[in-house]
């Protein structure tokens, strides 16, 4: 999750947002939010199973209540992994010796972190250079029986993912 999730941060995103109806009131919530990956999704989850929630200890207000806290806090999370993504993007852009085709951030929602990806249209060239640059190894995998993708991985100074990749043509099947 972000680095900057603080509990100031927090605090006040939760000001700001408007809790659900019959939850038990946030200020209430004996739990402090949560400030790792694992704990939002261990709110998220057991809210979604209500047939576990006589064993957790807690009631069904309490429940939405840490779970609807939890969402906002995975929000801010998120929004933060994309701020980061970006300005890794934009760093890495500044500086790199060739530029892609095409750029993505991804940030699924039950991923831990965002992830960069350049692609280079039938550029491996392309993508050495790049990983030469940002000191990566080059692979490449066969893609679809058809296809090598050749590509590189590493990961930023401020620890945005990233991915670099082309595809050619594979050798021709002989028949």
């Amino acid at each position: 999750m972000s680095n900057y999730l603080t509990e100031d941060r927090i605090a006040a995103a939760l000001a700001t947002a408007t809790q659900p109806e019959g939850e038990t009131p946030w200020r209430l919530l004996l739990t402090k939010p949560p400030t790792t990956y694992a704990d939002v999704r261990s709110a998220l989850t057991l809210a979604r199973m209500p047939d576990v929630w006589r064993f957790s200890g807690k009631d069904e207000r309490t429940i939405l209540a840490e779970a609807s806290r939890a969402e906002v806090v995975h929000g801010l999370a998120r929004r933060d992994g994309y701020l980061q993504a970006l300005a890794a993007a934009e760093h890495m852009l500044s500086t790199a010796p060739v530029l892609p085709t095409h750029m993505d951030v991804r940030l699924a929602p039950w991923d831990d972190g965002p992830c960069l990806v350049f692609s280079f249209h039938k550029e491996p060239a392309a993508v050495h250079e790049f990983a030469a640059h940002f000191g990566t190894q080059v692979t490449e995998h066969p893609h679809l029986e058809v296809d090598i993708r050749v590509e590189t991985v590493g990961i930023t100074e401020s620890g945005v993912r990233f991915e670099a990749y082309t595809l050619v043509d594979g050798p021709a099947v002989a028949e």
